[in-house]
């Protein structure tokens, strides 16, 4: 692990992922309270209280509640690390705000990749670009495709993930090769979930990813258009789309990052997505054909797993283990302690960004 990436990890925990702000917020709502009771015990009706009082103070008193039980689901998800990305999230700042500029750190921007014939009408797409970029016009790039899990979003990579302070502190370490890092629209929505998947009467999204994100990308950046130079991962959902996509299309990548996998759609996920084409479903479903695919060359798969979750592990080990077994170059890592989260995505993330910059040839002259 290169000294910049272990220095980041030494920082990766925010205050909103530890259980202070809910605790905070649960004392205020009990004083709060305490204080009104005392208050309706000495006589003071709310009538003498006044009703509009009462019912802002109760209000008060319930809202506090309400944000408690946020700070402590955050807490446990880690969805929202930092302030940085509680301002990014309620729009005080654009995702990607946290990078340390154009000089010292990358770049994030924002572009819209819409495919409406396929069924993807916004097509938000974060795009991370290093340090540097700006000032060489003649130097090409790796990149890295992301796709986010379900609930969420693309700028999910950003607020929640940290991609840009992960890479700019990859890029910091010697002989690395910078990349670019492109966060794509998974066509679902905030609540949505396609599973990265040709959705059968819905959106055809593995298209969009293959025919639709990797020719823009490379028309419109500096990329090295080969499947060396292209790594496919994600998280949750959109872990088990990375491993999918990427084994269906090994024309278009080398690399897979799957965070928190499955091994396939999801049994509900049969009729839901794919119509109940269990020929699909299997054919979808890497738990199932990883023994039989075709593997022209070699693949390389970093698969991570929180180890507080048993059932979970083993799926992941399983995956690990198949394709072991046919030969593909395979990083199986369990983060201990971690449940199936961002938080869990967020401490591998960094070995799974370092596992990936490992895998790229030399940049050419």
């Amino acid at each position: 692990m290169p000294a910049p990436l272990l220095e980041h990890l030494s920082h990766q925990h925010g205050l909103l992922t530890t259980p202070v702000p809910g605790t905070v917020l649960v004392l205020a709502a009990t004083v709060l309270g305490v204080m009104l009771l005392r208050r309706l015990r000495r006589g003071r009706r709310p009538r003498r209280l006044g009703r509009l009082r009462l019912t802002v103070r109760v209000v008060g008193i319930a809202g506090l509640v309400a944000l408690s039980a946020g700070a402590y689901v955050n807490a446990y998800a880690g969805y929202l690390p930092t302030v940085g990305a509680l301002e990014q999230a309620v729009g005080l700042a654009p995702a990607g705000a946290t990078a340390a500029g154009p000089v010292t750190g990358g770049h994030v921007s924002v572009v819209r990749i819409a495919a409406p014939a396929l069924g993807i009408g916004g097509g938000t797409t974060y795009v991370y670009t290093p340090p540097g970029y700006d000032r060489s016009p003649s130097r090409r790039y790796p990149v890295i495709y992301l796709i986010h899990g379900s609930p969420g979003t693309t700028a999910d990579w950003f607020r929640s993930g940290r991609v840009d302070l992960v890479m700019d502190a990859l890029s910091a370490a010697p002989a690395s090769r910078p990349a670019i890092v492109v966060a794509m629209d998974c066509g679902g929505g905030l609540t949505g979930d396609t599973e990265s998947l040709d959705v059968v009467r819905g959106p055809q999204v593995e298209t969009y990813y293959t025919h639709v994100v990797v020719p823009y990308v490379d028309a419109h950046y500096r990329t090295v258009p080969d499947r060396r130079d292209r790594v496919l991962g994600g998280m949750s959902s959109g872990g088990f789309g990375a491993l999918n996509v990427g084994l269906r299309h090994q024309d278009l990548y080398a690399t897979i990052l799957a965070l928190e996998p499955y091994g396939d759609p999801g049994v509900g996920n049969l009729r839901r997505l794919l119509g109940g084409d269990a020929a699909k479903f299997r054919a979808n479903s890497p738990s199932v054909y990883i023994r039989t695919l075709a593997f022209p060359q070699t693949m390389n798969v970093f698969l991570d797993v929180g180890g507080a979750t048993g059932p979970d592990v083993r799926t992941v080990r399983a995956l690990a283990d198949a394709l072991t077994a046919r030969g593909q170059h395979v990083d199986f890592r369990v983060e201990a302690g971690q449940r199936h989260s961002w938080s869990e995505a967020v401490a591998g993330l960094p070995y799974a960004l370092a596992f990936a910059e490992a895998q790229l040839p030399p940049a050419a002259p």
